[in-house]
C-alpha cells in the first residue's frame, strides 16, 4: 500500500475478476466476459493516455528548458522558478512512467530490486512536493514585487538559492516514506508498524503537499488582484497597458496553480479516502477510480507547457522561432549550404514591460 503520492501500487485489476461469486455458471462466464472485456478496453485506454502524456511532456517541458537556457534575456526570476517547474514535470513523467507501465503490465510484480523501490516512488512524490513548492515561491515573488514595488526585490542569485532550497525541504518529508518502504516477495509496498502512523503520515502529506501551499498562493494572488484593481483608476494610458500585460502573466500563473490543484485533488481524496474509511472494503471499483486518478495526476505535467502556448502570444512566437532555428540548422547540414539560423526574439516567457519608473520595479523580477 502507498500514501497519498505514491502513484501506482494499486492492486491489478484481475483481482477483482477472481472474485465474482455466481450461483449460475453461465451468468458467471458472462459475467466474467464483460470483465474481461472491460479490463481489455482500460488497459488499452490507460497505456494510451500514458503515452500521450509522455510524449507531450517531454516535448513541452524540454522546449521551456531550452528557450528560457537560450536566452541571456530569459534569465529572470520568474523564469528560473518556471525552468525548475518544467524540470520537476520532465522527473515525474520521463523518468517514473517509463518504470511505471512495466509494473502494471506486470500485475504490479517489481522486477526492480530492491534499491529501485527506494528510488522510484520517492521521486514520484518529491516532484510533487518540487512543483507545488515552487508555484508558492512564485505567487509570493510575484506578490511581492507588485504588492511592494519599491522594496528590495528578489534577485536572480537569491532566486538559485531558493531553488536549491525547495528541492531541499521537498526531500525532507519524503524521507518517511523511504525508510518504510521495502522490497519483498518482488514486491515493493510500505511496511508501517501500525495502520495509525500510516494514517498520520497520509495526513501529514495531505497537508503539507496540498492544503497549505495552495491556501498561500490563494492568500497571494487575491492580494495581487486587488492591488492591480486599485491601480487600474489611478495610472495613466501607458501604466494601463503595462498594467493589463502584469494581470496576463499572473492569470496564467493563476491557471497553471488551477490545474495543479484540480489535477491533485482526485488522488488525495482517494488515498484520504483508503487510510481513514478503508474506501477499498465498500467501494467495488476504488483501484480502477486511483489508476485513472494517477493519469491525471502525471497529466497536469504535460498540462503546464500546454497552458503557456494557450495563454502566452509571445511564448508560442519563441516556440516558433525555436523550432525554424532548428529546422534551418538542420537544413545546413543536410544539404551541405551555408545559411544563416533565425535570430530570436528579444522574449521572455513572462515578460513584463520595462520602464524607468519606479512604479514598476515588478517588471524586473
Amino acid at each position: 500500500m502507498v500514501d497519498s503520492s505514491a502513484l501506482t501500487t494499486a492492486p491489478p485489476l484481475d483481482v477483482f475478476l477472481s472474485t465474482s461469486n455466481r450461483t449460475n455458471s453461465s451468468e458467471a462466464r458472462v459475467g466474467l466476459t464483460v470483465l474481461e472485456e472491460y479490463a481489455k478496453h482500460a488497459r488499452v485506454l490507460k497505456l494510451t493516455l500514458y503515452v500521450i502524456i509522455f510524449l507531450v511532456s517531454a516535448l513541452g517541458n524540454s522546449m521551456v528548458c531550452v528557450i528560457i537556457l537560450r536566452r541571456k534575456n530569459m534569465k529572470t526570476v520568474t523564469n528560473y522558478f518556471i525552468l525548475n517547474l518544467a524540470i520537476a514535470d520532465l522527473a515525474l513523467t520521463c523518468i517514473c512512467i517509463p518504470f511505471d507501465i512495466p509494473v502494471q503490465e506486470m500485475d504490479y510484480v517489481w522486477p526492480y530490486g530492491a534499491f529501485m523501490c527506494k528510488i522510484l516512488y520517492p521521486l514520484q512524490t518529491l516532484a510533487l512536493f518540487a512543483s507545488i513548492y515552487t508555484l508558492t515561491a512564485v505567487s509570493l515573488t510575484r506578490y511581492w514585487a507588485i504588492v511592494h514595488p519599491l522594496r528590495r526585490q528578489l534577485t536572480i542569485s537569491k532566486a538559485k538559492i531558493l531553488i536549491v532550497l525547495i528541492w531541499v525541504f521537498s526531500i525532507i518529508p519524503v524521507c518517511p516514506y523511504i525508510i518504510i518502504l521495502r522490497y519483498s516477495d518482488n514486491s515493493c509496498d510500505e511496511s508501517w508498524e501500525n495502520h495509525h502512523t500510516r494514517k498520520i503520515y497520509t495526513a501529514f502529506l495531505f497537508t503539507t503537499q496540498y492544503v497549505l501551499p495552495l491556501i498561500v498562493i490563494a492568500t497571494a494572488y487575491i492580494s495581487i488582484a486587488g492591488e492591480l484593481r486599485k491601480r487600474e483608476f489611478v495610472t495613466e494610458c501607458l501604466r494601463r497597458q503595462q498594467l493589463e500585460e502584469t494581470r496576463k502573466i499572473v492569470r496564467m500563473l493563476v491557471v497553471v496553480t488551477v490545474l495543479f490543484a484540480a489535477c491533485m485533488l482526485p488522488n488525495n481524496i482517494m488515498w484520504m479516502w483508503l487510510d481513514f474509511g478503508q474506501a477499498d472494503q465498500y467501494f467495488k471499483y476504488f483501484w480502477e477510480v486511483v489508476a485513472f486518478s494517477n493519469i491525471l495526476t502525471f497529466a497536469n505535467s504535460a498540462a503546464n507547457p500546454l497552458c503557456y502556448t494557450m495563454l502566452n502570444e509571445n511564448y508560442r512566437k519563441e516556440v516558433k522561432s525555436t523550432l525554424k532555428f532548428c529546422l534551418n540548422r538542420t537544413d545546413k547540414q543536410v544539404g551541405g549550404r551555408l545559411r544563416k539560423g533565425s535570430s530570436l526574439s528579444g522574449f521572455e516567457l513572462l515578460k513584463i514591460p520595462r520602464s524607468k519608473s519606479t512604479t514598476t520595479t515588478v517588471s524586473n523580477v
